[in-house]
Order: C-alpha cells, then sequence, then structure tokens
C-alpha cells in the first residue's frame, strides 16, 4: 500500500490541534464535521465519492474517528495519515448515521455539548433530526465556521499548491483564447481548455470552467453551449485549476472582429475596477475597503447596474459544486473582516448586460506582508480574435 500525504504529519497534528483549542473555547466536547473540504484539512481524506455519507468525529482531545463508506477505504489508506483504527465503515445497506451516534459513544466524547455544522451542504435536514434523536444525549450546537476559521489563512505548502493551480489555469484559459473565432463551436473552445488543463497537471474542479460567446456572455455561469462563435462577439471566459484540491481561478474576456466603443468602455472600467481592488489590498484594510475600491470605480463610470455582486471570496481547498471559498470569506459592502497575509483571493469583476454581452477579468492572489502578490500571470486585456473559421 502506497500512501500520499499532500501535508506533512506535523501540519495535519497543527490543524487537530488548533481546532481542539477553539472546541475548547466554545466549550463543546466534540464536533462531527460532515463538510469534505473540512474532512480533507484535518485528514488528507479525499475522493470524488463525498456525495455519500461521511462524518469526522473531532473529540475535544485525542485522534478523530472517520466514518464512510467500506468502498472508500482504500482512499484513507492512500490519501490520509488516519489508521485503521480511526476509521469505522458501513455497507450499502448499513445506517451510516446510527453508525456515526455509535462512534461518537464508543469514543467516550465528554457529554454536554456537541458541535456540527448546520450550514453544510452535506448535513441534509433527515440526518440532523436522526443524530438529535440518537445522540438524545447531547446537546447539539451550531459550529458552523469552526474549522473554516482555520482554513482563511494558508501555510507555505497550501500556496505552493495554489501555485501550481494557478499555473494550470494560465494554461487552461491561453488554450481557449487561442481557439476562439468566428465560425468555431463553443464545445471546440472548451475541448481546448479542458485539453491544456489536464496536459498541465490539473485534477478535477470544483466547479466546471465556462465560456459563453455573444448574448451569452451577459449571463452569469454559462457554461458552453453549442452555440457557433460569430463575428462581432464577446465571449467571457473563465476558469480554474486544481491540484491536490486546492484550486487558482481566472477569468478574461475576448472579442471577434473590431469591439464596439460600448465594449470598449466596459473593459477599461472593468479592468481598472480589478485593478483598484489590487491596489488596495494589504494587511489590515477590511474586506469591505477592497470592495468599494472596485465597487466604486464601476459606480462612478455609472455601471453598478451591470455589475451588483460581490468584488471577490476565498479560494483554496475545494470540492464540487464550488471552487471558491466565499462562504468563508468574502470582498463585499460594508464586511468589516480584515486581511491578512496568507489569505488567498480570486477577485474577478464583470460587467454584464443579460442577453447581450458580457466582459470579465479576474485574478487568483496572495495577500502578503506589504500588499499583493498576483498569482496568474495572463496579460490583463481584451483578446481580439479576428480569423474567421471556413
Amino acid at each position: 500500500m502506497q500512501t500520499t500525504l499532500v501535508f506533512t504529519q506535523d501540519e495535519f497534528r497543527s490543524r487537530l490541534n488548533r481546532l481542539q483549542a477553539e472546541l475548547v473555547k466554545q466549550e463543546l466536547g466534540g464536533m462531527l464535521i460532515h463538510t469534505p473540504e473540512n474532512i480533507f484539512y484535518l485528514t488528507g481524506y479525499q475522493s470524488p465519492g463525498y456525495y455519500m455519507y461521511q462524518c469526522l468525529v473531532v473529540p475535544i482531545s485525542g485522534n478523530p474517528v472517520l466514518v464512510l463508506r467500506r468502498g472508500e477505504l482504500s482512499n484513507v489508506q492512500t490519501y490520509s495519515w488516519l489508521p485503521g483504527d480511526l476509521v469505522r465503515t458501513y455497507d450499502d445497506t448499513n445506517d451510516p448515521v446510527a453508525l456515526t451516534a455509535d462512534t461518537v459513544s464508543e469514543m467516550d466524547v465528554p457529554g454536554g455539548n456537541l458541535g456540527l455544522e448546520t450550514g453544510s451542504w452535506f448535513l441534509p435536514v433527515r440526518n440532523y433530526k436522526k443524530l438529535e434523536v440518537l445522540l438524545g444525549d447531547y446537546r447539539l450546537i451550531d459550529a458552523q465556521g469552526t474549522v473554516e476559521s482555520l482554513r482563511v489563512v494558508k501555510s507555505a505548502a497550501e500556496v505552493g499548491y495554489i501555485r501550481e493551480a494557478c499555473a494550470v489555469a494560465d494554461k487552461s484559459m491561453q488554450a481557449g483564447l487561442d481557439a476562439i473565432r468566428a465560425g468555431v463551436n463553443e464545445d471546440e473552445a472548451a475541448a481546448a481548455m479542458f485539453s491544456a488543463m489536464i496536459l498541465a497537471g490539473g485534477e478535477y474542479l470544483g466547479m466546471e470552467p465556462f465560456i459563453s460567446s455573444g448574448y451569452r456572455s451577459g449571463n452569469m455561469h454559462s457554461a458552453w453551449g453549442h452555440k457557433v462563435i460569430g463575428e462581432g462577439e464577446t465571449l467571457l471566459l473563465e476558469v480554474a485549476g486544481s491540484r491536490n484540491r486546492y484550486h487558482g481561478a481566472l477569468m478574461r474576456a475576448a472579442y471577434t472582429g473590431t469591439p464596439t466603443d460600448e465594449i470598449k468602455r466596459a473593459t477599461e472600467v472593468c479592468i481598472a475596477s480589478l485593478n483598484a481592488a489590487l491596489d488596495a489590498i494589504k494587511p489590515g484594510v477590511t474586506a469591505g475597503e477592497v470592495d468599494e475600491a472596485c465597487r466604486g470605480t464601476i459606480e462612478r463610470a455609472g455601471m453598478y447596474e451591470q455589475f451588483r455582486k460581490r468584488t471577490g471570496y476565498s479560494i483554496g481547498a475545494a470540492f464540487a459544486p464550488d471552487w471558491g471559498e466565499g462562504h468563508i470569506m468574502s470582498l463585499q459592502r460594508d464586511d468589516e473582516r480584515v486581511l491578512l497575509p496568507g489569505m488567498v483571493f480570486h477577485i474577478p469583476p464583470a460587467l454584464r448586460m443579460p442577453n447581450r454581452y458580457g466582459v470579465g477579468f479576474s485574478e487568483t492572489i496572495l495577500v502578503t506582508e506589504t500588499g499583493c502578490e498576483v498569482l496568474t500571470t495572463l496579460p490583463r486585456e481584451l483578446t481580439i480574435s479576428k480569423g474567421v473559421t471556413a
């Protein structure tokens, strides 16, 4: 058996110790963790099979125990530091929630308050209610965000993986930009992006790439849609790279032919707003101040109705359905959270006219001791495609 740990044992142990210190502060005897990113963060375990029930039981002291589907056991052995005696498996015909309750009992988790993630996509109401009944000796307490608070500042090793992911995103985006021209189907450009992504060492993503042309580019989250790219159309492309579950993302816009004055102005405002956000980033400023720099640029240009969203979001470890960590921290209006060195954000200002056109430009950045480092590297400009496919 070959074990592939993406972090050192010491880093995993440090994460567990920090979490258990938080549990002490919150007067919790332990915590049930159902979110795949948080389980990965604490143990290294990863698998696309997280759609089946899994739960990491973390006591206030000592080792955690992972409850999961029996078929995933080999992935625990491959990717995590957990030995076999810290894993409980269930067959498809067993009740995994009951196994979780039994595991809590076997571990002698102190009675009283037991934390869990009420906001997790992977703790449905049915399972929560069953846990309430089966763990009747405990008071289930909302501890949502406890693990996430540890994830928001990245370690040097995490930043290293994000750098690799950004290099993948750069190559994928460049392949997409090179593939677009009037007469080409969006599917062909998407195929070029996927091919470049995989050949660059990219792994499965938390969310699919987006590539849309013409009227579709004005609609948020438009993936490739079998449309033939026309002459005189905007294109909006957004893609992430993934390495060891860590993501870096990038957005760029293009135009087939000679852009109109309207498209030129939207491009100029969009890039200016991104530049303003990057200039504002440094330790000690608030998320709201960065948003004000970006959003304020757009508002002063009279184009806020084409924006109307947050400026950016934390990015790091992710499984589908999202590549971002916006639920951990976002750069948004009036947000008083303070930026710290080691935070990583994707900043994607975009200006959209629904069912008409859309332009957008983004970077993935690292907050440094003195400002920010842009981790993605493609030119910040509107790509012009003048070729026409016969």
